[in-house]
């Protein structure tokens, strides 16, 4: 009779415990989700909306990090693997705006 009741208590103490933890952002559950950009895409895009789509930051090396993150963002959203065609356009668009932007600078 006392071994169900002291699994039952460790199994109430491990969800507490893990619930404390996923709420200190342990898991990267709240955290993660504060990184999440907030209201939708603007009408017309612009340099800040563009490096927030590809998740880079504005900086001496976006030159050089600009394909790598295109390319794993459109890994993950491309339609033929079932991503939205609506995200995939405005992946390009953003890495077009930045190319063209740096091309501009050079």
């Amino acid at each position: 009779m006392a071994t169900p009741v002291l699994i039952g208590f460790g199994a109430i103490a491990a969800a507490l415990a893990g619930r404390q933890m996923v709420r200190a952002g342990v898991f990267g559950g709240r955290k993660a989700a504060e990184e999440w950009v907030k209201g939708g895409f603007k009408a017309r895009m612009d340099r800040k909306e563009a490096i927030a789509i590809l998740g880079l930051k504005d900086g001496p090396r976006l030159r050089t990090q600009l394909k790598d993150a295109h390319r794993q963002i459109m890994l993950a959203n491309h339609p033929d693997r079932g991503g939205s065609p609506y995200l995939a356009s405005k992946i390009n668009e953003a890495k077009d705006l930045i190319e063209k932007e740096l091309r501009g600078r050079s």
